[in-house]
């Protein structure tokens, strides 16, 4: 006859009968998670040591808990991740039976995140990937940047031609797509910027994109930057802007929408920098360009004219207004008090700054924190009047 050791018996009797429900402490800011009944809290600390408290939030029973987000100095509080999307104050609550609890057993649920932000933003790291009508911008605003005060700003940007710029050409590109994601994989990338190319007009490789970085770091800002229409001399400037004023809400306002709804709470703006090709194009078309000396021909060289060539790839001077409309765009720089010589006698900034202004609202970057009178770190959108 066989007998199970005494020891397996223990071992039998010892299983925790719960399910997992970690929390994690995410963003660059800090911050703490404490629980209504004191026995679920989450510090930072004990996040950071992978402490079990934190790592498996185990479940034995009926579920009934209020999670508090409690930002440190210095940082504020943005939102809860995976749960809680339509929260209205710093809490996420939790009602759940033990029969429903018991389903779930052995099980590790998705984490509830608690996502802080510093109180002051010294700068992105950035991620950007596009074709040679969105290139040189990218690589200026790291520069810009530096310059405006945002020190740690950080661009990694890669780079390919035509429609291989498009995100989905990316996402399938076996060689870049593998050096993209390994620098996403660090878990420190705030921000990424892509670009759009009519070869691949659907949302997927955006959306493909998106699910990856947030899978790495949920507080991930993105952006959406469409450039100019192409072959800029074949229709008059009134054709030209018209053509944009369609194309571009259409493609990056409809894309932004679906993601913002696919993705609530995630910070999706557009960038119109393709205005800038417009508004010189106006400028170049009255006269005023070549008169005072800014460009001699509508496509030449680069220093000396809007386009390169036909096709429409940018000049010198659409290069530096569209490089400070991603400045303002995306760190909110008042470019009137912005020390900068674009070497040009037309108003650069503000153009660039007018391109803002006009653009819907709807579309820009959300702040990057929140109205906080009290200055405690808790937004007051999350706190009763």
């Amino acid at each position: 006859m066989n007998f199970i050791k005494p020891l397996s018996i223990l071992a039998i009797l010892s299983v925790t009968y719960a399910c997992s429900h970690p929390i994690e402490i995410r963003g660059k800011g800090a911050g703490d998670v404490v629980s209504y009944t004191a026995t679920r809290d989450c510090y930072l600390e004990d996040y950071q040591q992978g402490l079990t408290n934190c790592s498996e939030n185990l479940v034995t029973g009926a579920y009934d808990e209020t999670y508090t987000a409690v930002p440190r100095a210095d940082a504020q509080f943005r939102r809860w991740g995976n749960y809680c999307d339509n929260a209205t104050t710093n809490e996420c609550s939790f009602n759940v039976t033990a029969g429903v609890v018991k389903k779930f057993y052995f099980e590790t649920l998705p984490p509830l995140q608690a996502i802080f932000r510093p109180k002051v933003n010294t700068g992105f790291k950035m991620v950007s990937f596009g074709h040679s009508f969105f290139n040189p911008m990218a690589m200026n605003l790291e520069g810009h940047a530096h310059a405006a005060g945002f020190t740690d700003h950080e661009t990694i940007h890669f780079s390919a031609g035509g429609s291989n710029g498009a995100p989905m050409a990316f996402w399938n590109n076996n060689t870049v797509r593998p050096q993209i994601q390994a620098e996403l994989d660090s878990g420190d990338i705030d921000l990424v910027g892509m670009t759009y190319y009519p070869s691949y007009p659907t949302i997927d490789g955006y959306r493909n994109w998106v699910e990856y970085a947030l899978s790495k770091n949920p507080d991930t800002r993105f952006f959406i930057a469409l450039p100019w229409n192409i072959y800029p001399a074949d229709v008059t400037a009134a054709e030209y802007e018209s053509d944009y004023d369609t194309f571009h809400p259409q493609i990056s306002h409809a894309f932004i929408d679906t993601l913002r709804e696919e993705f609530p709470g995630v910070d999706f703006y557009c960038i119109p920098y393709g205005q800038s090709a417009v508004e010189l194009r106006n400028l170049y078309a009255d006269g005023t360009l070549t008169s005072n000396g800014d460009v001699a021909t509508l496509q030449g060289s680069a220093n000396s004219a809007l386009f390169t060539d036909n096709l429409g790839h940018a000049g010198d001077i659409l290069i530096e207004l569209s490089s400070l409309l991603w400045l303002e765009a995306i760190y909110g720089v008042d470019l009137s008090n912005y020390n900068y010589n674009t070497g040009y006698t037309t108003d650069l900034k503000a153009i660039a700054s007018d391109i803002i202004a006009t653009h819907e609202l709807a579309y820009a970057a959300p702040p990057e924190t929140y109205p906080d009178s009290d200055d405690d770190g808790i937004p007051d959108r999350y706190e009763a009047n």
